[in-house]
């Protein structure tokens, strides 16, 4: 027989590894995020280059004393975090230590500002490591989920007392109190369903069989496992101490990153009142919410700025109290991060510190 040349074999390796052409509206969309994105940053930077430029030149008189005032802000913010996260996994019966949930909660703040998707990366970070730290399957849902329906709650109770307080001039109040009335309908659901699992459970079970029947396989497929997470579940008991502490660990993330924003604008020599800032700073953290950019970049900014300048402030100062606070805030979430993540690369030992509590 004759021999393969290395041609031959090439091609043949090619054309079993051609994936499908993609579609036309594939290839559109990609042709308008490659056009758009760029123009409008074109756009934006050419217009926007004067304040630019006079924002960066405003950095370098900033007070050095606000700026650490700042950084200790954003470091007790990851704190209170971190403990929100202590307090909520052991409410589901596991014990990890507070140092532990602190490298996770930056090692997923990086992930999610820099990678593309970072939510489900970040997501999917801190689940495996809460996992491997000693976290039972269900105290690791419940904590996540519970970690930012607290968060989300917070936050609109910061944005409705910015509108209370500017007695209702600076928006509407009834998307933040829609907000608070849902996440404490989710909450209270979450709560019936940890101490009344039955009814759950049934319609889970019958799920689960529906599930099994399309896919042809026995019906009771993934009932154990389902069984399992169930009775995982039923040890999740929080007391109204837990919700309180809980509770206040969320506001207090929330509090001293707002902190650090105004030690931001005391650094370049901003004044701004305490509704404003309240206003400001939820307006930004709801349009970087918006778009699918790593870390709402150009959203957060855009919106801070504007709500600074609002306040009464001149262009150049508000952006740079701004940049400063981006840098203080996401910037030290994303270097700190991405160390502890190359240090997990390399010392990749079981934790004896976390266990599982039964």
């Amino acid at each position: 027989m004759p021999e393969t040349t290395v041609d031959q074999r090439t091609a043949a390796t090619a054309a079993a590894t051609v994936e499908p052409a993609p579609s036309r509206g594939t290839v559109g969309r990609r042709i308008a995020v490659g056009v758009f994105v760029p123009a409008t940053l074109v756009i934006y930077l050419v217009t926007a280059a004067p304040t630019l430029t006079a924002g960066v030149g405003s950095l370098a008189s900033a007070s050095l004393m606000w700026l650490l005032a700042g950084l200790t802000a954003t470091l007790g913010s990851m704190l209170a975090f971190a403990a929100l996260r202590t307090r909520t996994l052991a409410v589901g019966g596991s014990r990890v230590r507070l140092r532990r949930t602190l490298a996770v909660s930056y090692g997923a703040g990086a992930v999610h500002t820099t990678l593309p998707a970072g939510a489900v990366f970040s997501t999917a970070y801190a689940y495996r490591h809460l996992r491997a730290w000693g976290a039972s399957t269900s105290a690791t849902t419940w904590s996540m989920a519970i970690t930012g329906l607290l968060s989300t709650l917070t936050l609109s109770g910061i944005g409705v007392l910015g509108l209370a307080l500017t007695a209702g001039t600076g928006g509407s109040i009834a998307i933040p109190i829609l907000e608070i009335a849902l996440g404490l309908a989710t909450a209270i659901a979450l709560v019936q369903t940890a101490h009344h699992p039955a009814h759950i459970v049934r319609w889970a079970h019958r799920g689960l069989v529906g599930i099994n029947r399309l896919r042809r396989k026995p019906v009771q497929t993934g009932a154990a496992r389902l069984s399992e997470i169930v009775a995982d579940l039923r040890v999740i008991r929080p007391s109204a101490r837990d919700w309180l502490a809980a509770a206040m660990l969320a506001l207090a993330n929330w509090a001293m990153d707002l902190a650090c924003l105004a030690a931001c604008c005391a650094a370049v020599g901003i004044h701004i009142t305490f509704p404003a800032l309240l206003l400001t700073y939820t307006a930004g953290m709801a349009a970087g919410s918006l778009l699918p950019l790593p870390a709402g970049l150009g959203a957060v900014e855009t919106a801070m700025t504007l709500g600074i300048t609002m306040a009464g402030a001149a262009a150049a100062p508000a952006l740079a109290a701004v940049l400063l606070y981006r840098l203080l805030s996401t910037g030290s979430v994303v270097v700190l991060g991405w160390l502890i993540v190359a240090a997990q690369q390399v010392h990749t030992g079981p934790d004896d510190s976390a266990h599982r509590t039964t």
